[in-house]
């Protein structure tokens, strides 16, 4: 049973809020944060970041190792969630603004239907704050993939990001600042729900609107690329060739796994030329179909950090970037992660 907090807990977030997140939307809403809260949250970031609590931490290469990745204060800095409870800085505002964040995952939890994300545990949640010096940004990615898709990294937690987080302490942010978060949603909303079906996790898009998961449950040598259909058996219309397929080590182009008939209209999410914690230095050893170019300019959604904006998305289907800082002052922010439970491998 679910905790009580997860029936109980007023609505944090305004009708239709969860159908735009469940539906491959970038939910915003200003001055979600009060104001004191805000402004208290922004002094402890400053008092931390004078005391030398922030690290760089830029977008991570996968193929390479953290003394490969070059690092510097041109990247993200972050205070980083293992020391939010710390008995440094203002512990009692990090602590006031954690219950909040708890009760917004709780109402997460049973408006999208992933009562996993309630019950605290061990790697469950992520809670930071992130700092950007003026110039600094962060490039495309997006902040989960498919186990599968890891390698020997994979399958080694119990838990995977499931909701992507942010709140904005920036007081009288303008755009003429820069630091803004671009988000690459789909021009219309999904046709399904996005981020995972059943526990296998969403790799791309079909007809551009269509969620397509990969099932990798059963067996790692017969994979399968598939959407839901409420009307196929099982619910699903399988979308690959053959018997299944093993994901290859990275960088992985899915397309090359579809049935001839779908291939065009297949669009992957993330790819290594745009998400470099999907790249790697091995070649494909048979190139994948070729891709037709689009006449369309890719659409996308700013948001202005200002103040008190909270932001919310999948964080399995929606690739994401900050903008180069222009502002002579730092580009302030809290973000995190909501975790849901793995599916069990095989």
């Amino acid at each position: 049973m679910l905790p009580t907090l997860l029936t109980l807990a007023p609505a944090l977030l305004s009708d239709g809020a969860l159908t735009a997140i469940a539906r491959g939307r970038v939910y915003v809403e200003p001055n979600w944060i009060p104001p004191a809260l805000v402004s208290a949250m922004c002094s402890d970031a400053k008092l931390l970041k004078a005391r030398g609590m922030f690290s760089p931490d830029g977008l991570t290469n996968t193929a390479k190792v953290a003394s490969e990745q070059g690092f510097s204060v041109a990247d993200r800095q972050t205070f980083r969630n293992d020391a939010w409870d710390a008995d440094i800085g203002d512990l009692q505002v990090r602590l006031e603004f954690a219950q909040r964040m708890g009760a917004l995952r709780a109402e997460l939890a049973r408006g999208l239907d992933r009562p996993t994300l309630a019950p605290e545990g061990t790697r469950k949640h992520e809670i930071t704050y992130n700092w950007y010096e003026p110039g600094a940004k962060l490039g495309r990615h997006l902040d989960e993939h498919h186990e599968e898709t890891k390698g020997s990294k994979g399958w080694l937690m119990p838990t995977r990001r499931s909701v992507t987080w942010l709140v904005y302490l920036n007081d009288g942010w303008k755009d003429a600042e820069g630091g803004a978060l671009r988000c690459f949603p789909r021009r219309a909303p999904s046709d399904g729900n996005v981020g995972a079906d059943a526990g296998n996790l969403q790799v791309g898009w079909l007809d551009g609107a269509k969620p397509v998961f990969l099932d990798s449950t059963q067996d790692a040598d017969r994979c399968f690329l598939y959407s839901v259909e409420p009307k196929a058996p099982n619910g699903r219309r399988v979308l690959s060739a053959g018997q299944g397929f093993a994901v290859p080590p990275k960088p992985v182009e899915f397309r090359r796994f579809l049935r001839a008939e779908e291939s065009s209209r297949f669009e992957q999410i993330s790819t290594a030329r745009l998400d470099p914690r999907f790249a790697s230095g091995a070649a494909l050893s048979d190139p994948p179909p070729p891709i037709q170019p689009s006449s369309a300019p890719e659409h996308f959604q700013d948001v202005v950090p200002a103040a008190g904006t909270l932001v919310v998305f999948d964080s399995v289907s929606m690739p994401h970037e900050v903008l180069p800082v222009t502002a002579q002052r730092s580009r302030v922010a809290a973000t995190g992660w909501f975790h849901e439970d793995l599916v069990t491998r095989f």
